[in-house]
């Protein structure tokens, strides 16, 4: 991926009340598609369901892949595959699968169902070009560790989309994307160009800062500290449009003050999808998937991506 430090085209236009419009730009015909596979976790819930059904909404070629994960270990015996459970939940995936083809004709659709953990299984189908998509949890938030949130937190590279029941039942009309000048998000703002690029939609980048708490000089120092903090955060921003417009979006950018986390998790509630980075590294650290995608995810109320540094 190429530094955004090193993309420099013309100074974008600011606005009043925080937005800046980037100048259209020619689109880049040489920009490769971000995912190549979908992977949807299926197991006949309302939940999965949802997920599902936003995952063909895409209207991506990408092949789709359909995985009902069975908890608990494989049947020893052959006969017992054959007659169990297994076989049972097989045939409902394959008549969900069949189901599907005939609503997308000439989509390639894949089906698999094993036995384990969820995220040990579809984990280990996450990629660079790889999209898994899950419903929310089913079982409320009894637990800060969703589905979800272990997937994004994963060691393995790729990007997690997490979809609410409800997501069709709100009118939606834009794909916002996080920034914070990192890799990770810069990652996530080449998802949202080729997302909107293939839906229509129009991008605005979001890039939230607050004021630190210890500041406590006297009025006027603090005034002028705020005012150059701001100007660095809108060059944050200002970043991550030139990046955007380099990839052939047309961004607008907004330069919130407040939490990261809540700021976005509002927008989720008119977006068609919300984007960010995450931070995760290996080992232990990628348990600690970063307060702003972790928090997004529990509390967004629309479709969320989390994405891992997709080159």
């Amino acid at each position: 991926m190429p530094r955004p430090s090193d993309l420099r085209p013309s100074p974008p236009t600011r606005l009043p009340g925080g937005w800046t419009q980037a100048a259209p730009a020619a689109v880049d015909e040489g920009v490769v598609q971000v995912f190549t596979r979908t992977v949807v976790a299926w197991d006949g819930s309302p939940h999965a369901e949802a997920a599902l059904r936003w995952a063909a909404a895409r209207g991506s070629d990408e092949v789709l892949e359909l995985v009902h994960v069975i908890p608990g270990e494989d049947q020893a015996s052959e006969y017992l595959r054959a007659t169990g459970e297994l076989s049972e939940q097989r045939v409902a995936l394959m008549d969900r699968a069949g189901a599907l083809r005939a609503e997308h004709p000439g989509r390639t659709i894949t089906t698999h169902t094993v036995h384990g953990r969820p995220e040990k299984e579809l984990g280990g189908r996450m990629g660079h070009d790889v999209l898994v998509v899950v419903g929310t949890s089913s079982h409320g938030r009894e637990t800060a560790w969703t589905l979800g949130a272990r997937l994004a937190a994963h060691r393995s590279r790729g990007s997690v989309a997490v979809i609410p029941a409800d997501w069709e039942a709100t009118a939606r009309r834009n794909i916002v994307v996080g920034v914070d000048g990192s890799v990770e998000s810069m990652a996530a703002v080449r998802v949202g160009v080729e997302e909107a690029r293939r839906t229509g939609d129009e991008l605005e980048l979001v890039h939230s800062w607050v004021v630190p708490t210890s500041w406590n000089s006297a009025y006027v120092e603090y005034l002028g500290d705020v005012q150059l903090m701001e100007d660095m955060r809108r060059d944050v921003l200002d970043e991550a449009l030139d990046y955007a417009r380099s990839l052939g979006g047309a961004p607008a950018g907004r330069l919130e003050q407040g939490g990261a986390a809540p700021i976005l998790a509002e927008r989720s509630r008119t977006a068609n999808l919300v984007i960010v980075g995450s931070h995760a590294t290996g080992g232990m650290a990628r348990f600690l998937l970063g307060s702003v995608s972790h928090d997004l995810l529990l509390e967004a109320v629309g479709p969320v991506i989390v994405v891992s540094d997709n080159e």
